[in-house]
């Protein structure tokens, strides 16, 4: 395994599958996809299997079609009697549609007609497309893109197709999309780019680059280096100076087959720290042994110390011969030099860990990276897991009523003379159709129906 130098460290590389999903509903052909973009044959295979995402890819390559070739179809309509079934440029897409029981060919249409129709379909069609973005992606820009303004005039029709063939290079793969042209190069190079570019659009900035960026294939071959080079290998985690969330990408952005050989997951935790560190086992498949430290002082941790002694225990006993050791901690050195024996590989945060112990791994010839490369887009499980656990904990109990105590405390207090029908019919009208409704102001109470 290459023994890298510090400034290695920092290079990440780019992801595309937002880009790559636009490219491909735009109706960008699928041999410059495939070819340009090595590495994504499962983004588009799934894309693929979609149907969906077929239809809305087939009704964006008519319309682009149509706007570029709005003189020379019409004539073709006109004074050929060729319609878009009988024109070759539309003849597989209006194919695609038809197999989907969507019929897009019209007796005596005429381009503009055409073009307002799957404006009309397109419009209709972008809600099922929209999970195939993540949520951290602003959805009204997304939907911008697939939107011409004013789509069912025709007078605006034709302006926006002539802008659209006057600027053609400006558009990506020139094919439609509904933005200001602006001379870009490939706008759907990467997430990167096309994210930046799409939001300057709207006026705004998009600022969380770790969605869009992952840790580089150089710093992942020299992962899964570490771990062929070693018989056993254990991943040990300082839950009190490292990231769960971080920790969750680097998970996910490792590849599962590689990662497959790892022994285990040590998490050395204390109860001050986030729940997360309890649902990491819920997003891979090495077995994860969560080792709780209690404090005999309340203002301090003994995890270091714990976790020190693990490790020794693991080596000497349990002959693991390599750990992954997550940590930003300084103390950590302390560990890694009292076993010389053991090879380590470190990964840390970079806003954690300071220049000296940096400078003690390089020497000492210990691989370290850095889980702040990893990209965070793809835990969204992970994090729903988390989110939804922590809602049921703190609700409960907000709401605990016996009912039927409160339902014969309401008689007594009333002192009403009721039978044992009646009491029935009032529970099953009012008490069991109580509803909770959360108002404008984000307060929850509980309503009782008319």
């Amino acid at each position: 395994m290459e023994n890298k130098t510090d400034d290695s460290i920092f290079y990440q590389s780019v992801q595309k599958s937002v880009s790559l999903t636009v490219a491909y509903l735009i109706g960008t052909k699928m041999d410059i996809l495939t070819d340009n973009n090595p590495g994504h044959e499962e983004l588009f295979e799934k894309l693929q299997k979609n149907t969906d995402a077929v239809i809305f890819r087939a009704l964006c390559n008519i319309r682009s079609n149509l706007m570029l070739t709005y003189t020379s179809t019409e004539r073709n309509i006109v004074f050929n009697m060729q319609n878009l079934d009988r024109i070759e440029l539309f003849r597989d897409d209006v194919k695609t549609l038809a197999r989907q029981e969507i019929y897009v060919v019209k007796a005596n249409c005429r381009v503009n007609r055409y073009i307002t129709e799957i404006n009309q379909l397109i419009s209709q069609k972008l809600p099922s497309v929209k999970d195939l973005f993540p949520e951290w992606v602003k959805w009204d820009y997304i939907k911008g893109l697939f939107l011409m303004p004013k789509g069912q005039d025709p007078d605006a029709v034709k302006i926006e197709s002539k802008k659209f063939s006057n600027s053609r290079t400006c558009y990506p793969f020139t094919k439609y999309i509904s933005w200001r042209p602006v001379d870009e190069g490939n706008i759907l190079l990467n997430d990167e780019k096309f994210l930046k570019i799409l939001y300057r659009q709207y006026d705004d900035e998009f600022k969380d680059i770790s969605k869009v960026k992952d840790a580089s294939e150089k710093v992942k071959t020299n992962i899964y280096d570490f771990i062929r080079d070693n018989k056993s290998t254990v991943i040990v985690v300082d839950c009190e100076n490292s990231d769960a969330y971080k920790l969750a990408s680097v998970l996910t952005q490792l590849d599962s087959s590689e990662i497959e050989h790892i022994n285990k997951i040590m998490l050395y935790d204390d109860a001050h720290t986030t729940k997360a560190w309890s649902f990491l086992s819920k997003i891979t498949n090495i077995p994860v042994e969560h080792i709780m430290v209690d404090r005999i002082k309340e203002n301090k941790s003994l995890v270091d110390m714990k976790m020190c002694a693990g490790v020794s225990a693991s080596f000497y006993r349990d002959n693991i011969s390599s750990f992954i050791l997550c940590s930003s901690d300084s103390d950590f050195w302390g560990l890694i030099s009292s076993l010389p024996e053991a090879n380590f590989l470190v990964m840390i945060e970079y806003s954690k860990c300071g220049p000296d112990i940096k400078s003690a791994l390089i020497e000492n010839g210990t691989y370290y990276c850095s889980i702040d490369d990893f990209c965070t887009g793809n835990i969204k499980n992970f994090k729903m897991a988390v989110l939804h656990s922590e809602l049921v904990s703190r609700v409960k109990d907000l709401v605990c009523i016996d009912t039927n105590e409160m339902l014969n405390d309401i008689f007594n207090t009333l002192r009403m003379d009721i039978s044992e029908a009646e009491k029935q019919n009032f529970y099953k009208k009012y008490i069991q159709s109580m509803q909770l409704h959360i108002d404008k102001d984000g307060i929850m109470k509980i309503r009782v129906l008319d």
